[in-house]
């Protein structure tokens, strides 16, 4: 027997597989944990972390941007202050959007070990954004790229992640990897326990799925010392369709990245 999970998302599916101490194959030896490097722990505690990431932007952008938010280099400020500035800018974006009838759902990545301090920000889609961020955002420019860009959700969540490594783990006022609104969903696998003896390395598609390039996984786990197995499906737009998120129009860029700069004039800093 083993474990199966399971997320189900509007275009695709992620699947788990494991087995553990009660539910096993037949004759299975196990790994006995060893005292894994700190690099091999930071690579497993990395590949969680990208996992998490990238399922909670499957369930709750259906379509939005991957929005980066810099500083003016004569005018970058020290950590505390940019986060005074952020929060302050995304408060002022819900109001604004609210006034829309949108809901502001976000999720932010701040970066600042080694480089200049930036702002990366997975933001709800909505008619008037690019214009109402380039109005409360006064600090420097504002890149957008669409966020189902090729459908790559995956490399987006891997760079996220790898993106803030450093501020996490040498900074101890760095508690969080990413922040994010209250309104987001949290995703929950459905949770199977199969009564076959073993999974099959190479697994079943169904009907209507793609497996994902490079998905699939077939390992033993270092926090475990069992066998797991991961793959990601990717739904196959109908014949003559396309997938929905790449049907938006990028208001005349056709590759879907728009910088803009700040309004001067137009917008007062409230802090």
């Amino acid at each position: 027997m083993y474990i199966k999970k399971t997320y189900q998302f509007k275009n695709s599916i992620e699947v788990e597989k494991m087995y553990s101490a009660r539910f096993g194959k037949k004759g299975m030896k196990h790994n006995a944990k060893t005292n894994p490097s700190p690099e091999a722990m930071k690579k497993h505690n990395r590949k969680k972390c990208a996992d998490n990431l990238r399922r909670l932007i499957k369930l709750n952008f259906q379509d939005g941007w991957h929005m980066t938010l810099t500083y003016r280099k004569d005018d970058r400020p020290d950590r505390a202050l940019a986060k005074r500035y952020v929060n302050n800018f995304l408060r002022r974006m819900k109001y604004w959007l609210s006034k829309e009838g949108v809901e502001l759902k976000y999720i932010l990545v701040t970066e600042y070990e080694n480089k200049a301090i930036h702002h990366h920000i997975i933001i709800n889609d909505s008619p008037n954004l690019i214009k109402l961020v380039g109005k409360q955002w006064p600090h420097g420019q504002a890149n957008f790229t669409l966020l189902y860009v090729d459908d790559d959700v995956a490399t987006l969540a891997e760079y996220l992640i790898k993106e803030t490594d450093k501020t996490f783990r040498e900074d101890p006022d760095c508690k969080l990897r990413y922040t994010c609104s209250r309104n987001l969903e949290k995703p929950e696998p459905r949770v199977e326990i199969i009564k076959a003896n073993e999974f099959r390395k190479e697994p079943k598609i169904p009907k209507g799925y793609i497996l994902e390039a490079d998905s699939l996984v077939n390992g033993v786990s270092s926090a475990t010392g069992y066998e797991y197995q991961s793959y990601r499906l990717t739904k196959i737009p109908e014949k003559g369709k396309r997938n929905e998120r790449q049907k938006k129009p990028l208001r005349g860029h056709d590759s879907g990245e728009v910088s803009v700069l700040p309004q001067k004039g137009k917008t007062k800093n409230r802090m």
